[in-house]
């Protein structure tokens, strides 16, 4: 039985903003500080509250700025071993007569994506690391709102908009 569940975030609020590096877009970008009440739903229906949560978000591509979409490199080479395992046991398995085709496919498919998943990883370099990116970013020093266009009222070190409720971080 397909059940359909997720997170739903109720009412987001811009709490503050800051320039930050997003590891999405691989940029630095504008993030925006949000605040949301989250509940878990079944059958989009609400369940169980969760509670508020805070959380900087990228406000280009919308998501969350230290948070990475991509595949970890030790998941990789899992991904590698498990091929050089399929490889291996069909190759060392007699073809059967009702399973030609597919053993064949197999054989090939596992060797040809070891050795091409291999290849990837012998290339591709660790960049570097999201503190070292976020070192080279200067501070926001902005004297007007980003979100309504009003002046930011300074008061001491912390500054803040007098329409939203913004505070520049």
């Amino acid at each position: 039985m397909l059940v359909i569940h997720g997170r739903y975030a109720f009412r987001p609020t811009r709490l503050a903003f800051r320039n930050d590096f997003c590891v999405s877009c691989n940029q630095p970008r504008r993030s925006a500080k949000i605040r949301t009440f989250d509940a878990w739903h079944i059958f989009w229906l609400p369940v169980l509250p969760l509670g508020f949560r805070n959380r900087w978000v990228c406000t280009i591509c919308n998501r969350e700025t230290h948070v990475s979409n991509k595949t970890r490199r030790p998941f990789k080479w899992a991904g590698f071993v498990v091929l050089v395992f399929l490889a291996v046991a069909s190759w060392a398995n007699p073809v059967a007569s009702d399973l030609i085709l597919g053993t064949w496919v197999v054989r090939i498919g596992a060797s040809l994506g070891a050795v091409i998943l291999l290849i990837y990883l012998g290339r591709s370099r660790k960049g570097p690391s999201l503190k070292e990116r976020l070192s080279s970013i200067a501070p926001a020093t902005d004297t007007v709102c980003p979100f309504c266009g009003a002046q930011l009222l300074i008061l001491g070190s912390q500054c803040s908009c007098p329409v939203c409720g913004v505070l520049r971080c």
